[in-house]
């Protein structure tokens, strides 16, 4: 997935938190460091980050609908790789 995503032009900055979004200027804090900087002429951003699961969809739902099955981030935080594979599993039980 790396390898695509960096050939795509993708610029990946781990380690980092947003402190601000102006337009299309982005301005950053390293969480070692707390270094700013600043990114101009940005067209997209996308949050990627470690947390807590997030259920209330799932609980909201349940007993409203006929199935209803919590995968991926509703269970736990994890990496993508057991998201996709219990969506898988659950999709084949449908």
């Amino acid at each position: 997935m790396y390898q695509r995503l960096l050939e795509k032009g993708v610029i990946m900055t781990p380690h980092t938190r947003v402190k601000e979004i102006r337009g299309k200027t982005v301005i950053t804090l390293n969480t070692f460091t707390n270094t700013e900087r600043v990114v101009e002429g940005v067209d997209t951003i996308v949050l990627a980050f470690g947390g807590q699961a997030n259920n209330q969809l799932y609980r909201d739902l349940k007993g409203q609908v006929k199935e209803l099955y919590a995968v991926g981030d509703c269970v736990a935080p994890r990496q993508v790789e057991h998201a996709i594979y219990e969506g898988h599993r659950v999709g084949r039980l449908v």
